[in-house]
This record gives C-alpha cells, sequence and structure tokens, in this order.
C-alpha cells in the first residue's frame, strides 16, 4: 500500500511539473504575441478620398486573410472633421489603435501623450526600417523618439490641366516662375476659356503661407513653439493681396465656385473644368483627383519669389502612429510594418499617400507606376531641386492657429470682407495670445 501511494504521489508531481514547464515555454514563446488562436481586435481611423478609403481597406482585408488572429475595424472620414474626431476620441481615452497622423500636428499630440513611441518595436523586429533611409524616417521623430511612420513623402505643389493651358493658348509654367507670371497666367486662362471657367481656383490659406514665408527665409513659428516667428506682417499682407488682386481681376474663381469642395478631391472645380489651377495641394493628390477627373492632370511647382530662398521641403505625406491608449501596441506596430514594407500592399495602395519610404518598395512600384504615379515620382524628384531642410512639426495650439487662419483670415478675403492689412494684424494679435500658452 505505502509503495502504491508513493508511485501515485511520484505522477502527480511529474505532471505537475511538466505542466508547468510546458506552461513556462509557451509564455516565452509568446512574449510577445498573443497565445495561438487568440483573436486581436484593432481600430484604424484616417482621412481622405472614397479612392484611399477603397484601397485602405483592401490592405487591411489582404492582412487580416495572412494573419486571422487579426480583426481590424475600419474608421474613415474626409479632412474636414478629421481632427475633431480625434480630439472627442482622445478626451474620452478612446483613441483607434493606429491612427493617421499629419507632420503639422505631430508635436500636438504628441505633447499631450497621446502616441506611443515605436523605438521598443524597432528594436524588437516587430517594425523593420532596415530598408528605410533616415530621411525619410526622421519626420516622425521628436527628442530622438519615433512617434510616427511616413507612409508616403510628398511636396507641395500646384495641380493644372495642361489641356486647358493649350486651348487658351498660354504657355506652361516652368520651374522659377514667379508670383506676377502666376497671376497673368490665370489672367490669360480666365480671359480665353469663356464664361465660367477660370484660370485659378485660389488659395488664401496657411500652407501657402508657410511656403511663402519660407521663400523669405522665415518660418511660421519660432523655435521655441510660443510665439510667431516673422515680425514683419507685410508678408502675410503681400501673400494676401494675390490673392485678392486675382479675385478682383477675375483671374480666380470666386469662393461659390469651390466653397463646397473643402478637401474633397471630388468635388475640386478642376474635376469638372472649372478651372486650370488648382493651389496648395500635396502630389500624392494627384492620383486621387485624376481618378476623380477621368482625364490626364499634371503637377507644377509654387511660384518663387525673386531673389528669395527655395520653398519646397519634402514632407511626410501621411504617417501612422499608434495610440497611447492602444493595449496592443505590438499588433499595431506589426501592421505599420506591413504597410511600410509589403511589396502586395503597395500595389493596392499605389502610392496614393505619397511615395513610399522602402527602397524596394519605392523602386518596384516606380517601374511599375501607372502615368499618374510616374509623373507624382518625377514631381517629387523635380521637387527635391528647389528644396531645403523641413522646419520642425508644427508646436502644440497649431490646430488652434490653423483653424484662426481659415476662418478669420481665408474665408474673409474670398468674399472681399477684410483687407490684407487688417486680416495680417488680427491674425497675428490672436495667434499670439495662443502660443503664448506654451510659455
Amino acid at each position: 500500500m505505502q509503495k502504491k501511494g508513493n508511485y501515485w504521489f511520484i505522477t502527480f508531481l511529474l505532471c505537475l511539473t511538466i505542466g508547468m514547464i510546458a506552461g513556462c515555454n509557451s509564455k516565452e514563446g509568446n512574449s510577445n504575441s498573443k497565445p495561438d488562436g487568440e483573436q486581436v481586435e484593432l481600430r484604424m481611423l484616417w482621412w481622405g478620398s472614397q479612392d484611399r478609403h477603397d484601397r485602405t481597406l483592401k490592405v487591411i482585408e489582404q492582412y487580416m486573410e495572412e494573419n486571422p488572429h487579426v480583426k481590424i475595424s475600419p474608421e474613415f472620414t474626409g479632412w474636414d472633421g478629421y481632427w475633431e474626431k480625434m480630439a472627442t476620441q482622445a478626451a474620452g481615452g478612446n483613441l483607434p489603435d493606429i491612427v493617421q497622423m499629419d507632420y503639422k500636428y505631430l508635436s500636438e499630440y504628441v505633447g499631450k501623450g497621446l502616441l506611443a513611441d515605436l523605438n521598443p518595436f524597432v528594436e524588437n523586429g516587430a517594425l523593420d526600417l532596415s530598408d528605410v533611409e533616415d530621411i525619410y524616417i526622421d519626420g516622425g521623430k521628436l527628442d530622438n523618439k519615433l512617434y510616427a511612420v511616413n507612409i508616403g513623402a510628398n511636396a507641395h505643389a500646384i495641380l493644372f490641366d495642361k489641356a486647358m493651358f493649350e486651348k487658351a493658348n498660354v504657355p506652361i509654367l516652368e520651374p522659377g516662375y514667379t508670383w506676377e507670371d502666376l497671376k497673368d497666367a490665370a489672367q490669360q486662362l480666365s480671359d480665353n476659356l469663356g464664361e465660367g471657367v477660370y484660370g485659378v481656383h485660389p488659395s488664401a490659406g496657411l500652407m501657402g503661407f508657410k511656403h511663402y514665408l519660407r521663400e523669405h527665409g522665415k518660418w511660421i513659428y519660432n523655435d521655441e513653439g510660443d510665439g510667431l516667428g516673422y515680425e514683419d506682417d507685410q508678408l502675410l499682407s503681400d501673400f494676401l493681396q494675390i490673392t485678392k488682386d486675382m479675385l478682383e481681376s477675375g483671374a480666380a474663381a470666386p469662393p461659390d465656385v469651390f466653397k463646397d469642395a473643402g478637401d474633397s478631391v471630388e468635388q475640386l472645380p478642376i474635376v469638372n473644368e472649372k478651372t486650370a489651377i488648382v493651389m496648395d495641394i500635396h502630389s500624392n493628390q494627384l492620383i486621387a483627383v485624376e481618378a476623380a477627373a477621368g482625364r490626364p492632370l499634371d503637377l507644377m511647382i509654387q511660384p518663387m519669389v525673386e531673389d528669395g530662398e527655395l520653398g519646397h521641403y519634402i514632407k511626410p505625406g501621411q504617417l501612422l502612429s499608434v495610440s497611447a491608449h492602444s493595449k496592443e501596441q505590438e499588433e499595431a506596430a506589426k501592421f505599420i510594418n506591413y504597410f511600410t514594407n509589403s511589396i502586395e500592399a503597395n500595389e493596392i495602395l499605389n502610392a496614393e499617400r505619397g511615395i513610399p519610404i522602402a527602397t524596394k518598395v519605392r523602386e518596384h512600384l516606380k517601374e511599375n507606376a501607372s502615368e499618374a504615379g510616374k509623373k507624382m515620382f518625377e514631381y517629387v524628384e523635380l521637387a527635391e531641386e528647389y528644396s531645403r531642410e523641413i522646419d520642425p512639426p508644427d508646436p502644440q495650439g497649431s490646430t488652434e492657429i490653423e483653424s484662426l487662419f481659415e476662418n478669420e483670415v481665408a474665408e474673409p478675403i474670398y468674399y472681399g470682407e477684410i483687407t490684407p492689412k487688417k486680416a495680417a494684424e488680427n491674425f497675428r494679435k490672436k495667434a499670439e495670445d495662443i502660443l503664448a500658452k506654451n510659455k
């Protein structure tokens, strides 16, 4: 009886030991992932056109097929309302796991502790950036921490319809042309294209003003991010006067032609041949606008200031970040890795967000690009010749500055409700109040 009791006791200890070892091995083997078969649920939020929506959904579906333990719920909106939606989710501690980020908002979201540092996932291999040059990575870094991954490099651009230029017998503007050259060409286009068709869809927006400031060797914010970086309000007044002159002369479309377009490429007046030029877009938008228009369009660099500095820079078109709220940060980083390095995924995305950052992906897409894609690649290469270093990301408060500029500078100029001089003065006073909160 004693021997039998010992037998069962030894058997029990053996089974217990085997179970513990198996359990330990299981934990060690899955230290960076969920146990086999356990479902991972992620949410992803982005903005963009219907074309971007469709492409991104296909990539998500393909990723889930290859990784059946992962379910990604998509959330999509246009640019209008996107940041309000993000702010609401952030306030509720409910940011999606993966969010599309814009360079100008990066400092603000990092400053509020809303984005995860991705360096640990680069170090453990979940996010492989070994095929990416530093110039494409650095735009997502603050204080040497990686908070966002560039998912498409692009450049500030002007979109135009070459056929409308030819119809109006107006020469194509060549790199190095000035703001006065632009005004003259826009006037000729309006005069020669008939009633209801205009030379330019104007922009008195902040993106254009930033470019104009760079041409004067200035930036909109100071180094500390607690004030404006330019002292002479005449710069903003002169910039706004360009749009005012074109509106008054009929070279630019009046606001009732473009006011409903917002950031929807499908509603841009160039799509319906109401304007021959669209100011202030990014190079990656060409693919979506061409798709909406159903005809070839082209890109040109921005006008230059005589004897001024280079205004262009190569920009992270959009970035992907992982929310600090996410409980599945590593799984989210793995999906960003797929977005970055998968040739199959990027064949679907087709550089719609901008030039891919992984060398092998970029070379593959360039070789197999559509006509629109080739034009985009070639434009970014051209823009590099007219570019200098990128300025730091916008500081906290930049979203308020953006709204202030749109609502109290650009819109009143479009409708003739304010003079450029007064708009410049008002902007300084209110912008400085907003930025002073960073002191």
